[in-house]
């Protein structure tokens, strides 16, 4: 149920968010958690502002560090254009699973010094794997370090073999007590805070009109963002995504059948994927699961793209064009599309729907 926040609370989140500088945001965090009334609906925004003040505490903190010299080591992996999967599991089961998919040979003491990074490769794609364990063994500091690295990947992997309800349990709520959920479907939505360009919705829900994203919107000042939605998103999403809470596509891989069964007391069953020796149905099945489409772009010369754009299930022809270049959607004319099991093309427009392995060819003016 969406919180009915006073006009005072709304207007001091709207300038919370809007600066930049860390001890001003600190300050007004801080006021905009003092402005509004804590009771059992509000329970999960004020775990979101504790931790978001949290957070901007230990960014004040590292940034005196460095001033002084002192610094912590922070972990970070760049994006090499590829979907980026973060494997979450214990110590053990983490290690054994990312040796398995990415043919690295990796010990502990590599695991707790440095991020340690791997690639999973398909038949016509590669992901960028990244080892992020969640283990009492390894100790707060560096869990923390890990934790940086699971809020930058595209999407979790939790492998499962050992691990039991405990563990289970333990994880979730490491994850929720730094404002990340994975217990949920595919169905979210993304806020980009952008300083022009008003107000740009891409995708839709059925369950959340245009008119309801801007007039709830608006309502907290905010005039400028990118807002996407995946799945059937409510306001409620919408309202977690404003208060910085997120929604992680999360992919379960059960190591053996038993895990399977136990698994289903937590996670909707189109989630988990049975563990597989062939990699290229467990990429298949990653893409699949987590709302992927591979679409072949093809030249007017008839040349087909060796690597595919990676879209997301409901992709348009139209926003292939915008991805490949944002001139090909002002001078878009028409498209050809080649299906498997058709041997032409078939000439359509920019709404025309997408589906796995389909090529492209587009036509501008």
């Amino acid at each position: 149920m969406v919180i009915n926040l006073p006009e005072r609370a709304k207007a001091k989140w709207a300038e919370a968010i809007a600066t930049k500088d860390p001890a001003t945001k600190l300050k007004l965090l801080k006021e905009f958690y003092s402005s509004f009334p804590k009771h059992k609906g509000t329970e999960k925004l004020e775990v979101s502002i504790k931790r978001q003040i949290k957070s901007l505490e230990e960014e004040i903190e590292r940034a005196k560090s460095r001033r002084t010299g002192s610094t912590k080591l922070e972990w970070v992996v760049k994006k090499e254009g590829m979907i980026q999967l973060a494997i979450l599991s214990s110590l053990q089961t983490s290690i054994q699973f990312f040796k398995f998919i990415t043919d690295l040979d990796v010990n502990i003491y590599e695991v707790l010094h440095a991020p340690v990074v791997g690639v999973l490769k398909g038949e016509d794609i590669q992901f960028q794997v990244v080892l992020t364990p969640f283990d009492e063994f390894i100790g707060m500091e560096k869990q923390e370090r890990i934790m940086n690295l699971i809020r930058n990947a595209d999407i979790i992997i939790v492998a499962l073999e050992f691990e039991n309800e405990n563990y289970l349990q333990k994880m979730f709520t490491w994850l929720e007590e730094h404002n990340i959920d994975i217990r949920l479907s595919t169905t979210f939505v993304e806020i980009i805070h952008t300083s022009s360009g008003g107000l740009r919705i891409v995708n839709y829900s059925k369950s959340l009109s245009d008119l309801e994203v801007i007039n709830f919107l608006s309502s907290y000042k905010i005039k400028n963002a990118i807002i996407k939605i995946y799945g059937e998103a409510t306001l409620d999403d919408l309202e977690s995504a404003l208060f910085g809470r997120i929604s992680k596509r999360a992919l379960f891989i059960v190591l053996n059948e038993q895990k399977k069964i136990e698994l289903l007391n937590f996670i909707n069953e189109d989630r988990i994927i049975p563990f597989t020796q062939d990699r290229i149905s467990l990429v298949n099945s990653i893409l699949q699961k987590s709302g992927f489409i591979r679409i072949y772009t093809r030249s007017l010369s008839g040349v087909i793209a060796e690597k595919p754009l990676l879209m997301k299930k409901g992709a348009r022809v139209i926003d292939v064009a915008e991805k490949i270049h944002k001139d090909l959607v002002k001078f878009f004319k028409y498209a050809k599309v080649w299906r498997e099991g058709f041997t032409q093309g078939i000439r359509v427009g920019g709404n025309f729907l997408l589906e796995d392995k389909d090529i492209v060819e587009i036509h501008s003016s």
